[in-house]
């Protein structure tokens, strides 16, 4: 029997409400004893076994409950796409699930109770043991990618993620296959460097035929000039400002053969910026304007891993502008603090429509991507190659604004930078042929030679001011006898676009569409 303060108690009292309820169900003559009759003792009696019936039953329902939970997360836990591993302080398995012991090809039973240190291929040992020490001294959550072997035939390469448990005396370790996904990955590196390959020839095409152009039209236009030393000379020496662009096309194409551990060598940053993102955005609809420091620092760098960033967030840019626009490129020297190192500042900002804020933290992840036909790896290629030398990339971005890729390196300000000037020389001419190119040497070549055959020439840089010139003859009433016209200005309308306009204002017009493609 219970004392009075048992009974008390809120829990028995309530227990002890419904055991009588239920007993006057049973019996109701059960409730009218007198409590000084001798039928009080078989009441109380009554009641508590009352209490136990429920007890009893509530207890049996809580087992079947937690027996069919039980039930349910082991079947989650054995079946679970995730390799599930208990370890101890030492690495022994305390326990695995089936999915773990289907991983590693070894049956469940043998897993148990040896150490999983054993099945890492014998050259990482080292470092899991140190993964696994560094979890249980303190470092909460951990990860690392191992490749253990197991009973297979071929190594697993596994991504691990550990975390020690409350007591600290046990680790609880995720084992996840990413054998496909590291095989997928070398995969997507050849696809890469075949895909850059491909925009990389299309520019040196397009280069490289510009040039020879220059070069056999100032040299024909020499030719005709023998008898007149001076143009005679300046036509051979366009040509020879023509082969020594050539020759810096081919040494900058060089720097795209080179990869792995830096191979530093002193660089004026200015003369390779000009070069590299020139060189990448060729055959683009985008223009680029440069605003570099006159003394800007000369770096310590890999040349052909600085113009594989570069050439990379160029890339980018002219992705985010589809429809042409503006890359903006600057550089300055960064003064240091006292004790710390100077640096140099590279900022690339183009005119795109920007990246969405809630992304920003993660374009410099492998294999994140927003568009669907690319890897995710030029940014993290980017990202690796600045900080093995010791450099740092970051990326603002304000809504509806456009990218800004801002690079840091370190920097030589005792060292003399020796960039070569470059020739920006501007060549015009007019007539009554209409030709369209961005390239003022193309453009002087075209006049000259046209000139030279009895044509009189006008020359527009793009598609809008061939337009403009067109239709001013055209109400003037000396209409042109044909246009000549390039198929892609950078920035600006090209000959597709342009021949659209034009066959607007005149059907009968006769044009030339022509690329260095």
């Amino acid at each position: 029997m219970g004392s009075d303060e048992e009974k008390d108690r809120p829990g028995n009292t309530n227990l002890r409400r419904r055991a009588e309820d239920r007993l006057r169900e049973r019996d109701p003559s059960a409730a009218s004893g007198d409590p000084l009759d001798s039928l009080k003792l078989l009441h109380e009696l009554q009641v508590h076994q009352t209490e136990l019936e429920i007890q009893n039953a509530e207890l049996r329902q809580a087992r079947d409950e937690v027996e069919a939970l039980l039930e349910k997360y082991t079947d989650l836990f054995d079946f679970a796409p995730v390799g599930y591993f208990t370890l101890d302080r030492e690495g022994t398995i305390l326990t695995v699930n089936l999915t773990g012991a289907t991983l590693l090809g070894v049956p469940r039973s043998r897993l148990t109770g040896s150490r999983l240190g054993q099945l890492v291929t014998p050259e990482q040992r080292p470092a899991f043991a140190a993964f696994l020490a560094g979890i249980f001294a303190g470092k909460e959550v951990g990860s690392c990618e191992l490749a253990l072997q197991g009973d297979r035939d071929r190594p697993l390469i596994g991504q691990i993620e550990a975390r020690k448990t409350s007591p600290e005396a046990e680790c609880r370790l995720a084992l996840i296959d990413v054998t496909e996904l590291q095989q997928n990955r070398q995969e997507l590196l050849k696809i890469q460097k075949l895909e850059s390959l491909g925009v990389l020839a299309g520019g040196i095409a397009h280069d490289f035929n510009n040039l020879l152009t220059g070069i056999l039209g100032s040299i024909s236009l020499a030719r005709l000039q023998l008898e007149n030393p001076g143009k005679a000379g300046k036509f051979l020496e366009d040509a020879e400002h023509a082969c020594i662009k050539a020759s810096d096309l081919t040494r900058q194409l060089l720097t795209f053969a080179r990869g792995g551990v830096p191979v530093k060598k002193t660089i004026a940053v200015a003369g390779l910026l000009r070069e590299t993102v020139t060189l990448a955005t060729r055959g683009s609809a985008v223009r680029c304007d440069f605003a570099l420091a006159e003394d800007l620092w000369p770096v310590a760098a890999d040349e052909g891993q600085l113009s594989q960033v570069l050439h990379n967030l160029v890339l980018n840019a002219i992705e985010a502008m589809p429809a042409g626009g503006s890359l903006r490129v600057t550089a300055n020297n960064l003064p240091p603090p006292a004790e710390t190192t100077p640096l140099i500042e590279i900022s690339l900002t183009d005119t795109g429509t920007g990246i969405p804020a809630q992304l920003l933290q993660r374009i410099f992840d492998p294999y994140f991507t927003t568009k669907a036909k690319k890897n995710g790896l030029g940014l993290a290629i980017c990202h690796s190659i600045l900080a093995k030398h010791g450099g740092t990339i970051s990326v603002t971005s304000p809504p509806g604004e456009g990218a800004s890729f801002h690079l840091r390196l370190p920097a030589l300000p005792t060292v003399k930078p020796t960039a070569p000037a470059l020739d920006h020389a501007l060549l015009t001419g007019q007539g009554r042929i209409l030709v369209m190119d961005d390239d003022p040497l193309i453009l002087d070549v075209a006049r000259h030679s046209l000139e030279a055959l009895g044509y009189q020439v006008e020359c527009a840089t793009d598609g809008r001011e061939a337009f403009a010139l067109y239709r001013r003859n055209q109400e003037a009433g000396t209409p042109f006898a044909a246009v000549i016209l390039d198929l892609t200005i950078p920035g600006g309308c090209g000959g597709k676009e342009t021949i659209a306009l034009l066959l607007e204002l005149d059907p009968a017009v006769k044009a030339i569409v022509s690329s260095g493609y």
